[in-house]
């Protein structure tokens, strides 16, 4: 790992985190481009900080920082067992648990650490509030993410999430 240091965003991490974000969008439209698009790139970088910078009690965010630039993200939330658990048929809605919304390093930082300092603190953050399971989806055909989840994380596939035009 480089001299990754994983901290809360502040103020002018926006553009950093936003050229992740584009990053991320374009690799994924080069493997699958019907799935994916662009984001709209004006105020992306202040829409990015302003959510990074919003503290909620149960959502973790943090910016992956090398040298005082910010090149990537992670952003989780806490899920509490679900309050009808035991008529679910999924064990895992019993357990608090914790949930990866987004992460994106920006691509000139892929496979030197940040993606897995990102995923370790959030693991650490979910331990921390007392959850037992940490879940995520990602784009199957990836070459670089299954992979990045799989072999470096150590995650196992459990579902399948399915989408069909309904044009």
């Amino acid at each position: 790992m480089s001299g990754y240091v994983i901290r809360p965003a502040r103020p002018g991490d926006g553009r950093g985190v936003a050229q992740a974000w584009l990053d991320f969008a374009e690799y994924y439209r080069e493997i699958a481009p019907e799935a994916f698009q662009a984001p709209r790139a004006d105020g992306l970088a202040e829409w990015l900080e302003d959510r990074l910078l919003s503290e909620q009690a149960d959502v973790f965010g943090r910016v992956c920082d090398d040298g005082g630039e910010a090149v990537g993200f992670v952003r989780a939330s806490f899920l509490p067992p679900h309050e009808d658990a035991e008529r679910q048929v999924t064990r895992e809605v019993a357990l608090p648990r914790i949930y990866v919304n987004a992460i994106a390093v920006r691509r000139d930082h892929w496979r030197g650490g940040a993606g897995t300092a990102l995923m370790r603190s959030a693991e650490a953050w979910g331990r921390e509030r007392g959850a037992r399971l940490i879940s995520l989806d990602t784009f199957a055909a990836s070459p670089v993410s299954v992979p990045f989840y799989e072999k470096r994380m150590g995650y196992e596939r459990h579902a399948i999430i399915f989408s069909g035009s309904l044009d």
